[in-house]
C-alpha cells in the first residue's frame, strides 16, 4: 500500500509548473504544505497548545482565501480589537467567498496584539490576518 507521502515529489514537480505559490492538502492521513519560494515557513510555539513566552508574538495565518472581515455583516461591533484577550476557538472574524462567511477561529489563547488584514481588503491562503501575544 501506498502512502500520500510517496507522491510528494510527483506534486512539487506539478506544482512548479504552474503560478500557484502555495498548495495545502488535509486528509484523514494527515497534513501537507508546499511552498514555493520564499522563506521557509516557522511558526512560533509548537502545535500552538504550548504557552507564550513572555516577549514572543505569534502570526496568525489566513486558513484560506476571501475577504476578510472583522465585522459579521449583521453586526456593527468587530469580534476582536488589538488588547482583546481571547480563547483558543474563539472566532475573531470571516472570510467571505461568494455567499459563504467562514470563521476564523484564535488558533490559541493570548492577546491580540495587532490586526494587520484590514476589514473588506482581499487575503491569500498564508497572509498574516492577526498577531498574537501571551496573557499578561
Amino acid at each position: 500500500m501506498t502512502s500520500p507521502l510517496d507522491h510528494v515529489a510527483e506534486i512539487a514537480a506539478l506544482l512548479a509548473a504552474t503560478d500557484i505559490d502555495c498548495l495545502e492538502l488535509t486528509g484523514p492521513a494527515g497534513h501537507l504544505r508546499l511552498r514555493r519560494g520564499g522563506e521557509p515557513e516557522v511558526t512560533a510555539g509548537g502545535t500552538g497548545d504550548e504557552p507564550l513566552s513572555e516577549d514572543e508574538t505569534v502570526a496568525m495565518p489566513s486558513p484560506g482565501f476571501g475577504i476578510f472581515l472583522r465585522v459579521h455583516p449583521l453586526h456593527e461591533m468587530p469580534l476582536v480589537r488589538s488588547g482583546d484577550s481571547v480563547a483558543a476557538g474563539q472566532v475573531l472574524g470571516f472570510l467571505k467567498i461568494g455567499p459563504l462567511l467562514i470563521p476564523v477561529p484564535a488558533p490559541r489563547d493570548g492577546v491580540v496584539s495587532d490586526i494587520v488584514a484590514h476589514d473588506g481588503t482581499l487575503v491569500g491562503f498564508g497572509d498574516t490576518l492577526f498577531r498574537f501575544s501571551p496573557q499578561p
